[in-house]
């Protein structure tokens, strides 16, 4: 090839090449529904119907805004929270009545989310946090960013004092009490496994 082909040629390669290079990022991006990512952070399934593993149970970015309500997920900390590089997850209580807020860290893309609703361990005296089963399919970015799910708990739990919470397979901590009613409570970090 001369010269002047390959200059000739160079404009449509180029244009070629950032054509394929949006297509990539486009497939990258989209979870598969029209339009691309979820906006929705509530999911797309009432609690009877068990946990909702579809892109609408995809946390969204936090704004300040209020809490989430139980089934709702959203990317980041529960306001007023410092956040911990040295746990893998925190429990506190919501400043809505008989909810706990449950952070959970790892990839933007796949987060560890909590079920809807948690309920007392055979014993009554533990809440266990179940977590939502993971799409194995779902592309993960490697980021490690916190997420938080709101779960709803049975009213007993919610009495003014402390209580355990087991979350999933990632430990137990004891949750202290809200300051007052409409105020969240302080967050209780997961003991970092040895």
């Amino acid at each position: 090839m001369t010269v002047r082909t390959l200059r000739a040629l160079r404009g449509p390669l180029l244009a070629g090449a950032a054509a394929s290079l949006a297509l990539l990022v486009t497939a990258c991006a989209s979870d598969g529904s029209p339009g691309g990512g979820s906006t929705s952070g509530s999911p797309s399934s009432s609690p009877a119907d068990g946990p909702s593993t579809s892109p609408s149970s995809a946390p969204v970015p936090s704004d300040g805004a209020a809490a989430p309500a139980p089934g709702e997920h959203v990317r980041g900390l529960p306001d007023g929270a410092e956040g911990t590089f040295d746990s893998p997850a925190g429990v506190a209580w919501s400043p809505d009545a008989a909810v706990l807020l449950v952070v959970t860290y790892g990839s933007s893309t796949c987060p560890q989310l909590a079920e809807a609703e948690a309920g007392w361990d055979d014993a009554g005296e533990t809440l266990d946090v179940r977590m939502v089963e993971p799409d194995p399919g779902r592309v993960c970015t490697m980021d490690y960013v916190p997420t938080t799910s709101a779960v709803a708990v049975p009213p007993d739990a919610d009495a003014g004092t402390p209580v355990t919470v087991r979350v999933g397979d990632l430990g137990e901590v004891e949750v202290s009490p809200r300051a007052k009613d409409g105020v969240a409570g302080p967050v209780a970090w997961v003991p970092a496994a040895d």
